[in-house]
C-alpha cells in the first residue's frame, strides 16, 4: 500500500492544492493527514477551503492542537462560522489512526490527543531516550508516523537514526520505527511504501519569489 502523508498544513491552501496534485499523480492508494490542518485560532482562518480540498482527495487522518476545536464537541459560536461541510469534514478526523498496518498521530504515541494539555505539550523533545522507549511500549505497531515538531526525524527501538529527510528511509525488518513527518507549509511531504517498508520524502519546487 501506497500512502501519502501530509501534515502541519495550518492553512497553506496553495501548497496544500499542489501537493495533493502530485499525490494523485502518483496514484497513492490513501492520503493521511497528520493534524493541525487549520489554524483555529490564527487570523486568516481557512478552514473551509483546506475541508474542501482534503475532502476533494479522500484524506483521512488525524487532528493536532490547532484543529482539535473543529473535531470535537465544538462550541455554538464555533460552528457559526464555518460551513455544515467543514464541519462535517472535520468531524471525521480521529485522535489516532491505524492504516496499511502503522500507527497515525499528530503527537507521540504515549501521549493522549484526546487531552488538550497532551495536545499542547512542547517539554522534552521526541529523541529523547526515555520518551522513545514510551512511545515504542505504548504502541504494537511497527512503524508510526506524527507531526508537530516541524522537521523530519526517524527514531528506532536501537536509537537515533541518521536521517534528515532529504533521502529516502528504508525501514529495516528486525526494527521499529517512528518518524516524524516535515510540514506541508514548507512544502514538504511524503510517501509511505508499506510492502516495501521505506518512507519517501519529497518537497515542492520552490518558487522563484517576484521582483
Amino acid at each position: 500500500m501506497r500512502i501519502g502523508i501530509v501534515t502541519d498544513i495550518h492553512d497553506q491552501v496553495k501548497i496544500l492544492a499542489d501537493v495533493l496534485a502530485a499525490l494523485k499523480a502518483e496514484a497513492v492508494d490513501a492520503i493521511v493527514t497528520l493534524g493541525d490542518n487549520t489554524d483555529l485560532f490564527g487570523k486568516w482562518n481557512k478552514a473551509d477551503e483546506v475541508a474542501d480540498l482534503l475532502r476533494g482527495a479522500g484524506a483521512v487522518g488525524v487532528w493536532g492542537n490547532h484543529d482539535f476545536g473543529l473535531c470535537r464537541n465544538v462550541p455554538e459560536e464555533t460552528r457559526f462560522r464555518f460551513l455544515r461541510r467543514t464541519l462535517d469534514y472535520f468531524e471525521t478526523l480521529q485522535p489516532r489512526l491505524e492504516l496499511g498496518g502503522c500507527h497515525f498521530s499528530h503527537i507521540e504515541p504515549f501521549l493522549d490527543p484526546e487531552r488538550t494539555d497532551d495536545l499542547w505539550t512542547f517539554e522534552g523533545r521526541p529523541e529523547d531516550e526515555e520518551r522513545t522507549a514510551k512511545s515504542f511500549v505504548a504502541i504494537p505497531h511497527r512503524a508510526a508516523f506524527l507531526g508537530h515538531f516541524h522537521r523530519w526525524l526517524a527514531l528506532s527501538d536501537a536509537g537515533r537514526v541518521e536521517w534528515n529527510g532529504s533521502a529516502p528511509l528504508h525501514f529495516e525488518p528486525d526494527k521499529r520505527y517512528l518518524v516524524v513527518v516535515a510540514p506541508l507549509f514548507n512544502g514538504e511531504f511524503a510517501v509511505l511504501d508499506t510492502d516495501r517498508g521505506i518512507i519517501e520524502p519529497r518537497r515542492l519546487p520552490r518558487r522563484e519569489e517576484p521582483t
